[in-house]
């Protein structure tokens, strides 16, 4: 028996666009979450450190790369990023319509 692909599987709920909305900004949260996590990482820093270097603790950074945070404003994005050796480059595009 051959598993079932993942469009195959998401296409029902694809179609509820209120439910489509949740999980774009979902996706999009984990891949601000997982560049985090990756630059982290590349930097040789613990979370700790990390913590250390933009004024929180440590529980907060764990917080935020566990997404169990409700909202991570633009400033800690900021702070994050600068402690990382990075900046945010934010886009604002329209979103493109389905012929």
């Amino acid at each position: 028996m051959k598993a079932p692909r993942h469009q195959d599987l998401a296409r029902p709920y694809l179609k509820d666009k209120n439910l489509r909305k949740k999980i774009e900004t979902g996706v999009q949260r984990l891949k601000v979450i997982s560049r985090i996590v990756e630059l982290r990482e590349k930097s040789g820093l613990t979370q700790a450190e990390l913590a250390r270097r933009i004024g929180v603790s440590q529980p907060f950074i764990a917080k935020i790369e566990n997404d169990q945070t409700a909202n991570l404003s633009l400033e800690t994005l900021v702070k994050i990023a600068a402690a990382l050796n990075s900046e945010v480059d934010i886009q604002i595009h329209p979103i493109k319509k389905a012929a």
